[in-house]
């Protein structure tokens, strides 16, 4: 390819990943603006879209082909976030959770020249830890439904906590890497990675989330809540460990997502987003910090 061409392709790769990057701000923003006003049949719909998508990809990059099996699996993601959402009770759940991993296992042998046992592996695994994780959103969202002493205020600010550790930390930790980085620390999982980008990305976004609760807090206090989170004013000594334990979880995260793609040979899960990958390209880390997060608060104040 001569230099004009390599011009042409790679000002063509800029253009598209721009025009992902408007998309997945734009649909950010309409995310972020529905559950902050309690729009709920549209942050539903979108944390439903995201969790089927999400399965859809990881199934695809095992290489699975049975229509059937993409079927059962995204149906699952992407009907349980509504009942998380909208708080249906299913009678005896874990049976029925039972049952369907049941079935999934059974298409193994039922379909075998379509679908390996290690797609019925991938969908159960993605169908159940990907939709419950991204429902966690909703959970967060709901957490005065949990537990009384909790406004819709502080939900929405755990809501930013997570999506801040599962973003920024990773965002900051490049950027620091890519600065100061000198000792790698995965250099046969992602060479890019380093300890001091890793460090500087945890301590940059625990500052951050300070910053955020004490914007939360004054808002509260404008808003009649002076008890925002807790009245005490070490409520900002306890956000930094918290902060920095989802970092780490988020860090893990995507080297764990990492990992994955190295073993089945991909860079990404899917081109639905060029110059970023696929959903999970993007949601890798979330997976891991929601779940981590609300498991936190269940276990403190459920």
């Amino acid at each position: 390819m001569n230099e004009s061409g390599k011009e042409k392709k790679r000002f063509h790769f800029k253009g598209e990943r721009t025009r992902s990057t408007l998309i997945i701000v734009g649909v950010l923003f309409v995310y972020v603006l529905t559950i902050h006003l309690n729009i709920r049949i549209v942050f539903t719909l979108l944390t439903a879209f995201v969790s089927a998508a999400g399965v859809y990809e990881m199934i695809h990059a095992v290489g699975g082909k049975s229509k059937l099996l993409y079927t059962l699996s995204c149906g699952y993601a992407a009907v349980y976030p509504f009942l998380i959402s909208y708080r249906i009770a299913v009678p005896h759940a874990s049976v029925w959770l039972s049952f369907y991993a049941l079935l999934l296992l059974c298409l193994a042998v039922t379909h075998s020249s379509k679908v390996k046992y290690m797609d019925c592996v991938m969908a159960l695994f993605a169908s159940v830890g990907v939709s419950y994780a991204l429902s966690c959103f909703i959970r967060l969202n709901d957490l005065q439904y949990m537990n009384p002493r909790f406004t819709h205020l502080e939900g929405l600010f755990l809501f930013w906590i997570a999506f801040i550790c599962s973003w920024v930390t990773d965002s900051f930790a490049f950027l620091v890497g890519r600065k100061f980085g000198k000792h790698k620390m995965t250099p046969h999982i992602s060479p890019k990675k380093s300890w001091e980008g890793a460090i500087g990305g945890v301590v940059i976004t625990a500052a951050i989330n300070v910053l955020v609760l004490l914007g939360y807090s004054l808002v509260a206090k404008a808003m009649g809540q002076p008890d925002f989170w807790m009245a005490s004013p070490l409520k900002y000594l306890y956000i930094v460990p918290i902060s920095m334990l989802l970092s780490v979880v988020s860090i893990f995260g995507d080297l764990a997502a990492s990992v994955l793609k190295r073993n089945l040979g991909i860079k990404d899960y899917s081109n639905l987003l060029p110059g970023h990958g696929g959903i999970m390209d993007r949601f890798d880390s979330c997976v891991f910090v929601l779940p981590v997060l609300y498991g936190i608060f269940n276990l403190i104040y459920g």
